[in-house]
């Protein structure tokens, strides 16, 4: 069963995704990184729109893919609560559809915003379950 976890790192916060599977991993990841943002438990699946996202290697990936949902959160407004990914073969791409509805500051009790994710601390390990671990700048 996946998961997420948050912990402290200066005056960036740390974030830890895990899963099965590299794309289970991926969804805990961005859950993790919007339940910063806001109060998912208030957030409706009204909405489902689709992320696709190509990288070089799974550590720009996962970068890359929490990158593209904050633009999608801050250019649109759209506050997702739930992620199913699919990972291409090689690794290095995924499409993954996101269900949530726009943000409502009334109802969602916006908290932190998270300006990016970055490499600092970047790291993705397959033990059994996959973990990935990166550093978020707030």
């Amino acid at each position: 069963m996946g998961s997420f976890e948050l912990f402290d790192h200066t005056a960036d916060l740390g974030l830890v995704g895990r899963g099965e599977d590299l794309g289970e991993a991926l969804a805990w990841l961005a859950r993790g990184m919007f339940s910063v943002v806001a109060n998912l438990e208030a957030v409706e699946p009204r909405e489902t729109i689709r992320v696709s996202v190509n990288a070089t290697d799974r550590e720009a990936l996962a970068v890359d893919w929490l990158n593209e949902l904050l633009f999608r959160y801050e250019a649109d407004g759209f506050l997702p609560k739930e992620f199913h990914v699919a990972i291409d073969a090689g690794e290095t791409g995924l499409d993954a559809d996101c269900v949530g509805e726009p943000a409502d500051p009334q109802r969602h009790r916006l908290r932190s915003v998270v300006k990016a994710a970055t490499y600092h601390g970047l790291q993705i390990s397959h033990d059994g379950e996959w973990r990935i671990q990166v550093i978020l700048d707030i």
